[in-house]
């Protein structure tokens, strides 16, 4: 263990060696992010304490389920723990420049496993941490708990995340060492056709049973929302409080240290601690044994897509084969331009070229996909019109913030991303103006077909209005022009040739202030309409007001998503204007 606390004590100088970093970064970035925390800080502890406060409104049953929270809590937790730790460990570790160097040195595999495996669990944990604290926070502030409640829960936490982050780890390096060796447009591919299948199942399966469902509801009373909602937690309960669940361990673990039950809680934490360490065993047992098989045949499947074959006929024939892919997708884009079709084609042949990057992406927008897909399996289209409009501007949020970090990722560094080979953009039979404009529609293009896709599913899923569904689909398109329009405009203004890196472009003044306005013209955007028809469904507002309203939202929106598109691609085309090339 030698060699794991020498990689523990480097990994020290690195974390005190980022604090000059910090220093460097700009007060604006800083102060945002400070202010974007405490604010989600709040926000998330607001709404957990209305949920514990609505819960205890229901009567002895509801105050009964919050005690049960905890375990499904974190049996949620978890699972999202285990999905973000396999990302992790795939990125960092199997695609590490540091993996290399540490093999040539006498470190045994299974050490290097572990500490990355400490090293993912540090990156992966620190959404759990932002989503626990203000969880227990409201908890302990609904059920007038002291503050050493919080400090049982941070102490039980950290063998949760070291567990969860551990099954991750080990489901990585066994799908990596023995899984096909197919191409990441393959997996994709799958990927995609069981989400189609699924849905199609979904939406054929749920048309049939709606007759039979209302046929069996004929004769019976209608229940209300609030019994609704405790038949769907009921499940979930009973799945996360399986005894063997180490969710349901940290959940009773906590509630007994809290009534200083300190026996049992303490036996609960040891259980936890031995499985952890039972998790690292194997980490380093397998590390020993698979990991460098899995790590090799990693970079050696990624080399064979880069490298041409030592054979002359084998290197004839792979050149030819990446030529006729060129020129089929070509074909396929034979309606545009010469000068759109060449950048377009360079653009998708760069994104594809690094999987590990756009999986990220597709992966995020394929969970939204197949949680719009199950709302009619959740009978959230049940549920009263109150409800469904709120969840429809909900997942309008939701859908419209992964756009923002896929635009703030992908589309705000792509320009700057063309590095010293930018002079030869400048040189083409084309103007600076044209190529701005083309990156923004390609990107636009790509945005609205999945922004209008999904929210047309989740508004067919949930049996909306005709007045929700167009509202909702207009808002669809607007967002995606002020996202592509800013991240592409801003992108121009802000260009950085120098950085190759594409999370120092992000992480600069440019990359904030993007961000920061995304955010805001976001929020500015789904929020009038989502308190019009809250309002108007409760009833506070009427129909003519509902008009009147939808009226002005509809030119605040406009006007916003016109400033936000055009502004910044005004200011990029000029800043593109004035350089040399």
């Amino acid at each position: 263990m030698h060699a794991l606390a020498a990689l523990l004590r480097k990994d020290g100088r690195v974390l005190r060696n980022l604090r000059q970093t910090a220093r460097e970064q700009s007060v604006f970035k800083v102060v945002f992010i400070l202010m974007f925390a405490v604010g989600m800080l709040a926000g998330l502890g607001y709404l957990f304490l209305e949920g514990f406060r609505f819960l205890s409104a229901l009567g002895g049953i509801g105050v009964m389920l919050i005690r049960h929270l905890f375990a499904l809590f974190f049996f949620g937790l978890g699972l999202m723990m285990i999905l973000s730790n396999i990302i992790t460990t795939y990125t960092t570790v199997f695609h590490s420049e540091e993996i290399p160097f540490l093999l040539c040195r006498p470190i045994a595999p299974g050490e290097i496993l572990l500490h990355k495996w400490l090293e993912t669990t540090l990156i992966s944990s620190w959404a759990f941490f932002f989503i626990i604290i203000p969880f227990i926070g409201a908890f302990a502030w609904h059920e007038h708990l002291s503050l050493l409640f919080m400090l049982w829960t941070f102490l039980f936490s950290i063998p949760f995340v070291l567990l969860y982050a551990g099954v991750g780890t080990l489901i990585t390096l066994l799908v990596l060492r023995w899984a096909p060796r197919w191409r990441p447009q393959v997996w994709v591919g799958a990927a995609l056709l069981v989400l189609i299948g699924w849905g199609i199942w979904t939406l054929v399966g749920t048309n049939n049973l709606a007759g039979a469902n209302n046929l069996a509801g004929a004769g019976k009373p209608q229940t209300g929302d609030a019994a609704f909602i405790l038949e769907r937690f009921v499940p979930g309960l009973k799945l996360a409080a399986c005894p063997l669940w180490p969710s349901a361990w940290v959940a009773e673990g906590i509630v007994a240290l809290s009534r200083d039950q300190w026996l049992r809680g303490g036996l609960l934490f040891g259980v936890l601690l031995a499985n952890v360490l039972v998790v690292g065993l194997l980490v380093e047992g397998l590390g020993n044994a698979q990991f460098v098989q899995a790590w090799q045949r990693t970079r050696a499947s990624h080399a064979s897509r880069r490298e041409l074959p030592s054979s002359p006929r084998l290197r004839r024939t792979s050149r030819r084969a990446g030529l006729v892919g060129t020129m089929a997708l070509e074909t396929r884009l034979a309606f545009l331009a010469p000068d759109t079709r060449a950048l377009v084609t360079k653009d998708l042949r760069t994104l594809l070229r690094d999987p590990a990057q756009w999986i990220q992406g597709l992966l995020f927008f394929g969970l939204l996909a197949l949680y719009f897909f199950n709302l009619r399996n959740l009978h959230y289209h049940q549920l009263s019109a109150v409800w469904r409009n709120l969840i429809v501007f909900l997942n309008m949020f939701s859908l419209s913030a992964v756009m923002c970090s896929f635009c703030s990722r992908f589309i705000y560094p792509q320009l700057s991303l063309e590095g010293q080979s930018f002079w030869l953009i400048g040189l083409a039979p084309t103007t600076m103006g044209r190529v701005l404009k083309i990156k923004f529609l390609a990107s636009l293009a790509g945005m609205l077909t999945i922004s209008v896709g999904l929210m047309a599913v989740s508004t067919a899923m949930l049996d909306v209005g005709w007045q929700v569904w167009v509202t909702a689909l207009g808002l669809a398109v607007a967002i995606s022009l002020g996202f592509c329009g800013l991240a592409t405009g801003l992108g121009a203004v802000f260009l950085d040739l120098k950085q190759r890196n594409p999370m120092a472009i992000i992480s600069g003044f440019g990359g904030t202030l993007n961000l920061v306005l995304s955010l805001a013209y976001m929020v500015a955007a789904i929020l009038p309409f989502g308190v019009l028809y809250h309002y108007h469904t409760l009833g506070r507002i009427g129909a003519g007001a509902l008009r009147a309203g939808m009226v002005s939202a509809s030119a605040w929106l406009i006007v916003i998503t016109l400033a936000v598109t055009l502004l910044p691609l005004v200011a990029g085309r000029r800043s593109l204007m004035r350089r040399d090339y």
